[in-house]
């Protein structure tokens, strides 16, 4: 039987990781994109391996422990930009570590009382991968390359008109999939990190509960070898990628409370991104077009699986949820 043809829509994380999941299967693949990777939302994020903002919990569980695997493995390679390190991930309610079922049992820990914060009453150690995102995009993109896949610099307009033209068109479009679909469930959520002078002093700290009136404020710290992030907020539904200095200032004073370390370390740059938020992740196959996107903030952590999990769609043995 022949194998068709695949174009898939969009150059991020998810594009890039089910484009090579696809090559190595043997399929002829292209991404249509109007952006390559370091333009994309995915060269922006902090990219601590976890689930963050997505859903279902039980297929994001899934997903982010099969992403876990491959980054356990990929982490071998120096060229890949991933590692694996000891990350503090703090709690205010047991309940929300939903996330413990992905991480193999060797990797998780409870946090000892002396490594809480004020703030926190609970929390675990994970040796969690870090994914340098420069490198790894491009460390994706070379990947696909080699693998035989092309690239068509293009913006789509109308993804029903392309799906006719396509033998099998996949969507990775983030959150342009609400203008492409008309999926008004489909919003943004906007994140503004800070970016220091990277440090080899500063620990991996994630509070995974919000600050504020609104609950839209963050506090967490990742040190990578280009610089040390601080991040940030969680604001849904608005859309200015404008940094704001008031802003800037609330994320470090948030984050040199929960590490010191920080202190002194002067900022390099301000970034903010637009995370593609939908009440839950669409990936199913409708006729020749198959969904994948509505990621959250776990794009990166459930890359993999989700790619599997188009490959299965792809090759008929699934039909999606």
């Amino acid at each position: 039987m022949k194998r068709p043809k695949i174009s898939i829509i969009g150059c991020g994380v998810s594009g890039m990781t089910t484009g090579i999941v696809l090559l190595k299967e043997g399929y002829s693949v292209e991404i249509i994109t109007e952006k390559l990777p370091e333009q994309t939302t995915s060269a922006v994020a902090a990219a601590i391996w976890l689930p963050y903002e997505i859903k279902p919990i039980e297929l994001a569980n899934k997903w982010s422990n099969i992403s876990y695997q491959e980054f356990q493995k990929l982490a071998n390679y120096p060229n890949t930009g991933i590692s694996i390190i000891p990350t503090k991930l703090l709690l205010q309610k047991e309940e929300d570590a939903w996330w413990k079922a992905a991480i193999p049992n060797e990797f998780i820990r409870p946090l000892f009382p002396n490594e809480l914060s004020v703030d926190s009453t609970c929390g675990y150690m994970v040796q969690a991968p870090l994914i340098e995102t420069p490198i790894y995009l491009n460390y994706l993109l070379n990947t696909f390359h080699t693998l035989g896949g092309q690239i068509l610099m293009k913006k789509v307009e109308d993804i029903v008109a392309l799906s006719t033209e396509k033998e099998l068109l996949i969507n990775c479009a983030g959150l342009g999939s609400r203008e492409l679909l008309h999926d008004q469930t489909m919003y943004a959520i906007q994140g503004q990190i800070v970016q220091l002078q990277a440090s080899n002093k500063v620990p991996c700290v994630l509070a995974e509960y919000t600050f504020g009136a609104k609950g839209e404020e963050l506090a967490y710290v990742v040190p990578r070898k280009d610089c040390v992030i601080l991040g940030g907020t969680l604001v849904k539904y608005a859309e200015d990628t404008s940094p704001k200095e008031v802003v800037t200032e609330g994320i470090i004073k948030r984050c040199q409370e929960l590490v010191k370390e920080i202190r002194g370390l002067p900022v390099k740059n301000i970034v903010v991104g637009l995370r593609p938020g939908r009440p839950t992740l669409r990936l199913e196959r409708i006729d020749n077009l198959i969904h994948n996107y509505g990621h959250g903030g776990g794009g990166f952590t459930v890359s993999w699986g989700c790619a599997l999990e188009v490959l299965e769609l792809v090759e008929g043995r699934r039909i999606g949820f």
